[in-house]
C-alpha cells in the first residue's frame, strides 16, 4: 500500500490536525476527475507517482482549515516547497482547470477558489489582470 505524507507520522504539534488531514484525503473519483485537466507534463508525474496526490491534499489542507502555510503537518513535507508550487500553478492557471474539474465537489472546490483567488488578488494582481486579457489604462 502507498504512503501517503500524513500517514508517516506527525510532529509534536500536528497531532489536532490528524482527523482534517484524514478527511480531505482524496478519493480516487475526485483525483481522476483533477488529473485527466492536468496539463500533459504534469499529468504524467501525477499518474506516475504519490508527491503530485500528496501535494494537492496538502493545499485543499490550507484551503479548507485556513490555516496559514507556516502550520502545514510536516508530514506533508516543507510548507514553503508546497506553497511555491501552489504559486506557480496559481500563476499558470492550473488551479482555474483544477477547480472546475471539482464543480460537484463544493465542499472543496470553493475553499479552493477562494485560497487562489486570495493569493492571486494579493501578491500577483499582474496575472490576474493578464489572464482577464488585455485592458486600457489611461495615463
Amino acid at each position: 500500500m502507498e504512503e501517503r505524507g500524513w500517514e508517516r507520522g506527525l510532529g509534536d504539534g500536528d497531532a489536532e490536525m490528524v482527523d482534517t488531514a484524514a478527511a480531505l484525503q482524496l478519493d480516487q473519483a475526485r483525483w481522476d476527475a483533477i488529473v485527466a485537466i492536468l496539463p500533459p507534463l504534469v499529468r504524467a508525474r501525477a499518474m506516475n507517482g504519490v508527491r503530485t496526490r500528496a501535494f494537492m491534499e496538502a493545499v485543499l489542507w490550507i484551503a479548507v482549515t485556513r490555516q496559514p502555510w507556516g502550520r502545514l503537518p510536516s508530514a506533508w513535507g516543507p510548507w514553503h516547497s508546497i506553497y511555491v508550487r501552489f504559486t506557480r500553478w496559481a500563476q499558470d492557471g492550473i488551479w482555474d482547470e483544477v477547480i472546475a474539474s471539482l464543480q460537484s465537489h463544493a465542499d472543496i472546490a470553493d475553499p479552493l477558489r477562494r485560497l487562489v483567488s486570495d493569493y492571486l488578488l494579493s501578491h500577483h494582481p499582474a496575472s490576474v489582470n493578464r489572464r482577464a486579457g488585455p485592458r486600457f489604462t489611461p495615463f
